[in-house]
């Protein structure tokens, strides 16, 4: 177990409030971080032009430092957070998810124990937007180190940030998380697994991760697009290398078929909302991505009718 004199951690919080509901969401986070078994941290949120008050949501709150910027996205405030931060070990988390109380333990734990890994990859347990616990765990790798194959050809992944512990020197060296992209985070992970070693566990878990439909995630065009950039940035590293390549090419045909869905979803949810003008962006984006989704959606909504 580590000391509290061990070097500080940096926890960084990316907030855009605009709902009471989500002022509610980023306290109850900044609970969970001040809940830690080991208590040497720094927690740094950084309010990404937000139109409601974060300083009355982080007031109070012991060793949070609270910057404001204009809106960029999380990716840019991700940055600011950093640039603002003292910690030998940096943590990102998101501003509706959940620290568990051995979080910054167990990844500390981790590091101190592989000195050879740039940074460690916790197990996460999931809730409902309400918070209510779900029943499933999403399994972890065990003790793997060479992540970049795996990350790749999606055969894992990382979600949500907090997840993982970054040593402060791969930070540094990685550079800055880049925007505007809905898959920064996957662009940040290969940039950091392909130059470092990860240490996997999964117990204990260390975060619990909110989902709802509302993430940013399924917007299926933006995401298409922004997987695309990813692997292209991607493509030279490994290209001639046919275990890279392999990965290469099942990273982002998965990728591609699960964004594909996304927009089929979004089209269902945009003439539901009668917003005509976007089911016609989706309608065509989905005749030139993949006729087949668009041929099933026809036949649900003609089968709808019917009934």
């Amino acid at each position: 177990m580590p000391t509290q004199s061990a070097p500080l951690v940096s926890i960084i919080i990316a907030a855009y409030v605009t709902t009471p509901h989500q002022a509610q969401l980023l306290g109850e986070t900044l609970h969970t971080v001040a809940a830690q078994t080991f208590q040497g941290f720094e927690i740094i949120v950084v309010d990404d032009g937000s139109p409601l008050n974060v300083c009355a949501v982080t007031a109070g709150h012991a060793r949070t430092r609270t910057l404001r910027q204009e809106n960029a996205g999380p990716a840019m405030a991700r940055n600011t957070g950093i640039r603002a931060s003292r910690g030998k070990h940096i943590v990102f988390l998101d501003g509706d998810d959940h620290l568990l109380p051995e979080g910054l333990e167990a990844g500390l734990c981790a590091l101190a124990a592989h000195p050879e890994c740039g940074f460690a990859v916790g197990g996460r347990e999931e809730m409902t937007y309400e918070g209510n616990p779900v029943s499933w765990r999403v399994a972890t790798l065990q003790g793997q180190t060479q992540l970049y194959h795996s990350l790749l050809g999606f055969d894992c992944y990382i979600i949500p940030p907090s997840s993982v512990m970054f040593r402060r020197r791969v930070v540094e060296t990685i550079g800055d998380w880049r925007d505007p992209w809905g898959a920064d985070d996957l662009d940040y992970y290969l940039r950091v697994s392909q130059r470092y070693k990860g240490w996997c566990f999964d117990q204990p878990a260390v975060t619990r991760y909110r989902r709802y439909s509302a993430s940013s995630s399924r917007d299926g065009e933006r995401m298409l697009r922004s997987v695309r950039a990813v692997y292209a940035r991607q493509w030279a590293l490994v290209k001639a290398d046919p275990v890279g390549e392999a990965a290469f090419d099942r990273g982002l045909m998965r990728l591609t078929d699960i964004f594909r869905d996304c927009l089929a979803e979004n089209l269902r949810d945009h003439l539901r909302a009668g917003n005509w003008r976007r089911a016609l962006r989706c309608t065509a984006l989905l005749a030139r991505e993949s006729p087949q989704h668009l041929l099933a959606e026809a036949a649900r909504l003609l089968a709808a009718q019917r009934c």
